[in-house]
């Protein structure tokens, strides 16, 4: 599994994250080098369909977090 998936699934960023490696499986998801590399993005947010979030702030994997005003753990 991708890693944006699991982190999304065990509630640790926000539902409305998206990234390209969602979309698609490889067999190499699952290495600890693939899930290096999936961290740098490109990411972008299934509200706004942009690399901004409805906060005005970028999407990403360390600032689409709970702390985050409009981040969803749903």
């Amino acid at each position: 599994m991708a890693l944006l998936p699991m982190l999304i699934a065990k509630r640790e960023v926000c539902c409305c994250l998206r990234a390209k490696t969602m979309f698609y499986d490889t067999p190499d998801h699952d290495t600890p080098e693939s899930h290096e590399a999936q961290r740098a993005g490109p990411f972008w947010c299934a509200i706004t369909q942009s690399l901004i979030g409805p906060d005005g702030k970028i999407a990403g994997l360390e600032p689409c977090r709970g702390s985050r005003s409009c981040c969803r753990m749903e």
